[in-house]
């Protein structure tokens, strides 16, 4: 069942906090504590954690000012992690965000006295993560068991309308929290909290003397916030983080004028529709024309000429390691240097698509690592694909991975829907995108049993879809005795020969992968009998799935389907004392299957298995069924088999 906390907030005034956690005041008690009295298992916590976040206006105009301060406790080595702070700064069409006023210092006691060290500038480290965000890294000096580490900050930033979200819960516990945002009355901004803790403010005002303005200010202040801890099959742990989102809906200035910014996803595709990477930049294709000629002559079919085209981006556009929606390079540079963002690779797909006579639009997208967009946004959309739709068939493409295909994508593009900019055909809307089709994966092994508990046999695979795509982006790159060393390990500690592996290195069809193998201790032998599973080589070990509640949904990333038939050869003179029975499990809606059928014939035990995940995700209100349906497969997979002398 899905639980929510809700914390009740209290205001107590700014001056008793300032007095209570002031900056560079760390206590002896807060270095003496061992463990975290709101969470013993913590291996760190956050003392205090403030944010303020205001208007103000300098030599340039108006700005948005952030203030941070954070103390935060490492108990023991496993929370040394904590002492790394990342600062993100965002810029755009020459406009930036600037950090500055930065103070940090590590605090240690040392024979009874406090000891500080402070953080150097050569230990701040500044990278460009991507064309629209710098990131400011530091990791505090002089980290021991039991330390506190302290920093404050500001950052100022000439993107007024944007404002960052508000964290409240964080990967460890929050003992005290006061967060702070002060708007011009006027200019309205909506809060929508997210995740599953929900805080209220306290709202005031007050008469800014710089601004001469009234300012609207709230106020959250919150105590022994639980941390956020991490589950498995989670799309993106961030979008269930308790935090507050602001986005502006109104300007009404008494005297100047009155402007509203309530907004569809329609509103948001016409807008980025309307810059100049997607009303023009999508045009130019002279540095593209002859060669899109010479490649798709004498094909007549749509979908056959939208294949070679992708392969053809695919293989003359390298990615960069950059999502945009807006070019990095633009076409004909990222088409010259080989190289570009996620928006000059699938623009310039775009582009090509539409010369060769295809409907081909961009779909702007927020993927998995980016959450996802709760109101309609541009800022929030971090990437572009692109669609194309023939015959009335849609299909979705990302050329920026190795081993994507078309309708093949990568895993974090199917985090959402998609905001279709089809300019040509003035259509701005929020479109669903095509959900992939069921991976498959099949083995057939066989294999044959001696009476010293001995196993030798062949294995094939093949793996299509998003399977195939797993299986090439764990391979390549890899030393060859490497991945077949991870291999042995995977198939309960084979010994493994004659590996082959075939269409591996390209991104599309099937790849197949067959080997032969010797199992030692492949069934166990006591006083005559032989007892074996069989299934052993392919079972499920550990059911990833232990608490008994879960907050957050299911994500496997596709659906799935492992097919399986396993023929072993029983030793001559050995029969079955007692027969394999079939099972037939199910979850609720359909939402998984497991078949179970195995069949004795003379001496050769053939079992035939199927394990299904028929949808990509599954709400956290079926988990329940989840992990018993895997709790049941464990259990019949690792179901034992007595062969006895006949």
């Amino acid at each position: 069942m899905k639980n929510k906390i809700t914390i009740i907030l209290f205001f107590l005034g700014l001056y008793l906090n300032a007095q209570d956690f002031k900056f560079g005041k760390v206590s002896k008690e807060e270095l003496l504590e061992k463990t975290c009295p709101i969470d013993s298992s913590a291996n760190a916590a956050i003392l205090y954690n403030y944010r303020s976040t205001y208007f103000t206006l300098t030599n340039t105009g108006l700005e948005l000012y952030t203030e941070i301060h954070k103390r935060i406790k490492i108990y023991n080595k496993d929370g040394f992690d904590s002492a790394t702070e990342e600062i993100n700064l965002f810029k755009t069409n020459g406009s930036n965000e600037f950090l500055s006023k930065l103070k940090a210092y590590t605090y240690n006691l040392n024979n009874g006295k406090i000891e500080k060290t402070e953080l150097k500038k050569d230990q701040i480290f500044r990278e460009e993560v991507n064309m629209n965000n710098d990131q400011v890294k530091f990791t505090m000096p002089n980290v021991k068991e039991g330390a506190v580490i302290e920093f404050r900050y500001r950052v100022a930033s000439p993107f007024i309308w944007s404002i960052d979200d508000f964290v409240l819960q964080y990967n460890i516990p929050v003992k005290k929290e006061l967060l702070r945002l002060k708007t011009i009355d006027g200019i309205d901004f909506k809060t929508t909290s997210k995740g599953y803790l929900q805080a209220y403010p306290k709202r005031s005002s007050e008469h800014d003397l710089n601004l001469d303005m009234g300012m609207v200010i709230n106020t959250y202040e919150l105590e022994n916030v639980p941390a956020l801890k991490e589950e498995k099959y989670v799309d993106n742990i961030d979008n269930y983080r308790a935090g507050v989102m602001f986005e502006l809906v109104s300007i009404t200035l008494p005297g100047t004028f009155s402007k509203y910014y309530a907004q569809s996803w329609g509103d948001v595709a016409k807008t980025i529709g309307s810059t100049d990477d997607y009303r023009n930049g999508l045009d130019k294709t002279k540095s593209f024309d002859d060669d899109l000629e010479s490649l798709i002559k004498g094909t007549i079919n749509q979908v056959d000429k939208m294949k070679l085209i992708f392969k053809h981006v695919k293989d003359n556009i390298a990615w960069n390691g950059m999502d945009g929606k807006y070019f990095y390079n633009g076409i004909r540079k990222a088409l010259k240097e080989k190289k570009g963002n996620s928006a000059d690779i699938n623009l310039t797909l775009v582009a090509m698509l539409r010369v060769a006579g295809i409907h081909a639009n961009p779909v702007a997208i927020s993927t998995k690592d980016n959450v996802k967009p709760y109101f309609p946004t541009v800022d929030r959309l971090n990437t572009v694909i692109a669609y194309a739709k023939i015959n009335n068939e849609e299909y979705f493409l990302d050329a920026t991975e190795e081993f994507s295909d078309i309708n093949v994508m990568p895993v974090k593009d199917y985090n959402w829907s998609g905001i279709l900019i089809d300019n040509p055909n003035k259509v701005w809307q929020k479109i669903n995108l095509k959900e992939p089709e069921m991976a498959i994966g099949q083995y057939a092994i066989n294999a044959k049993l001696d009476e010293e508990g001995v196993i030798e046999g062949n294995f094939k695979a093949k793996y299509l879809k998003h399977k195939a795509y797993e299986f090439r982006e764990a391979f390549k790159d890899q030393v060859l005795e490497d991945f077949i060393a991870n291999r042995e390990s995977t198939y309960n500690n084979i010994e493994i020969s004659n590996y082959k592996v075939e269409n591996a290195k390209t991104f599309s069809g099937a790849v197949q992968e067959s080997f032969n193998y010797y199992q030692e201790n492949g069934a166990e032998v006591i006083n005559n009998k032989i007892y074996i599973q069989p299934f052993s080589i392919l079972k499920i070990e550990e059911n990833p799935f232990k608490p008994n509640e879960r907050l957050f949904p299911v994500d496997f990333g596709y659906a799935f389907l492992e097919r399986s038939v396993l023929t072993i050869e029983i030793p001559e003179g050995y029969k079955a004392e007692t027969q394999p029975k079939p099972v037939l499990f199910k979850m609720p809606n359909s939402l998984g299957e497991f078949k179970y059928m195995p069949t004795l014939l003379g001496n050769k035990l053939k079992l035939m298995v199927e394990f299904k995940i028929k949808k990509s995700v599954i709400n956290a209100d079926k988990y329940l069924f989840l992990k018993q349906f895997f709790n049941q497969i464990i259990e019949k997979e690792a179901e034992q088999i007595v062969l006895t002398k006949a």
